[in-house]
């Protein structure tokens, strides 16, 4: 008879720890997190992360009030409510011994929150750099681009994405709604899913 864990794990959602290059961008992060709203993925990230993302929007758009950038953070809160992870002192040791570089220590974070949700992904940009960690600490997660991911969640968990995009699309603010115009919406630089717009221009009459 199989276990009931084993049983569960197969139709288990997969958690993804959301780094503070994705949750920096906005456009970027809304989209995904209607995918994780539709059941396609639990999102995960700790109090460090929205330093990290809060600080860069800081630089970037110096004009957004600070107290905009607090009610965002309360809003994400407010939307996951479990999706905030301290890092345990055991996972952030296992993952410092390993590191070398400041660049490393200073991400060491994010790895270790990774581990100590179970998370299996960590969406992140280029400017990840603990591969070389990674493949000390003998974890399995995946890093992926925010395209990468989409494009597995499009394989594993189509119905919930197209849930997720149906859901996205209907709050869009774009002046043209039409389906032409979000699907470019996606390939545009803000968001950068370029492979996913192209998978989801199938699915249009779902959308």
């Amino acid at each position: 008879m199989q276990q009931p864990e084993a049983a569960n794990s197969l139709n288990a959602i997969e958690l993804a720890v959301l780094d503070a290059p994705v949750l920096t961008r906005g456009a970027l992060s809304m989209f995904l997190l209607h995918l994780a709203d539709a059941g396609a993925f639990d999102p995960v990230w700790s109090d460090q992360i929205h330093v990290e993302w809060t600080r860069e929007l800081q630089r970037l758009r110096p004009e957004i009030p600070a107290e905009r950038l607090r009610q965002r953070r309360a809003e994400l809160e407010r939307a996951f409510p479990v999706a905030n992870v301290i890092a345990s002192r055991d996972a952030q040791d296992e993952v410092l011994a390993h590191c070398t570089t400041q660049a490393e220590r200073k991400s060491a974070h994010v790895l270790a929150t990774a581990l100590s949700a179970r998370a299996s992904v960590i969406v992140s940009d280029t400017s990840f750099c603990l591969a070389e960690v990674m493949s000390k600490v003998w974890h399995d997660i995946a890093v992926l681009s925010p395209d990468d991911w989409c494009m597995e969640l499009l394989d594993r968990q189509q119905a919930s994405v197209l849930a997720g995009c149906q859901a996205h699309r209907a709050a869009w603010a774009g002046g043209d709604r039409s389906i032409d115009a979000w699907i470019a919406w996606l390939r545009a630089p803000h968001a950068g899913l370029t492979r996913t717009a192209d998978q989801l221009d199938s699915f249009r009459d779902q959308l």
